[in-house]
């Protein structure tokens, strides 16, 4: 499951509320399947829901969103778009709330069998799937809020997604 501990990292790097308190972003795996094929080689597919819990966090919700949305495109462009996000909110007061995010996740395990050796090379699969030509790889998140003057604001910055694995 190394997809989402990427996915996890992406977020700590690019919120700053979460920068600040990485311990209130929690993950989970849910509903995880196996999928392989018998045969010589042991290759195999994790499919998993990966909840992502935020606790009392207090900034907009584009913070996480849009992040959360821009390691998508390169990591699962294949989601339904209509199907890729679910998330609940627990509104705690007029600042913060619980925010749970589920997101559906794919991840390919290549094992392959030596039997001179008697060894199994087994690498997780992680490939990016650049979906649009941009040369920028570092953002910056402005939001603007019109009833406050209608001005841009920053609100995040990260390094867009890397790879980190085979792929």
């Amino acid at each position: 499951m190394k997809k989402l501990t990427a996915l996890r990292q992406h977020l700590l790097d690019a919120v700053p509320h979460l920068q600040r308190n990485p311990d209130q972003l929690l993950t989970f795996v849910e509903d995880g399947t196996i999928e392989f094929a018998p045969g010589p080689n042991l290759s195999h597919g994790y499919t998993f829901t990966a909840q992502i819990v935020l606790t009392d966090f207090a900034d907009d919700i584009d913070t996480i969103m849009i992040p959360l949305l821009d390691w998508l495109a390169v990591y699962q462009p294949d989601l339904v778009p209509a199907e890729a996000v679910r998330f609940e909110a627990e509104i705690l007061n007029n600042d913060a709330v619980d925010l749970a995010l589920r997101v559906q996740i794919n991840e390919r395990v290549v094992a392959k069998r030596d039997c001179t050796t008697g060894q199994i090379h087994a690498h997780h699969r992680m490939p990016r799937f650049d979906t649009e030509r941009c040369p920028t790889e570092r953002w910056q998140l402005l939001i603007r809020d019109d009833n406050a003057g209608g001005e841009y604001e920053q609100v995040a910055e990260w390094q867009g997604p890397q790879g980190g694995f085979n792929g």
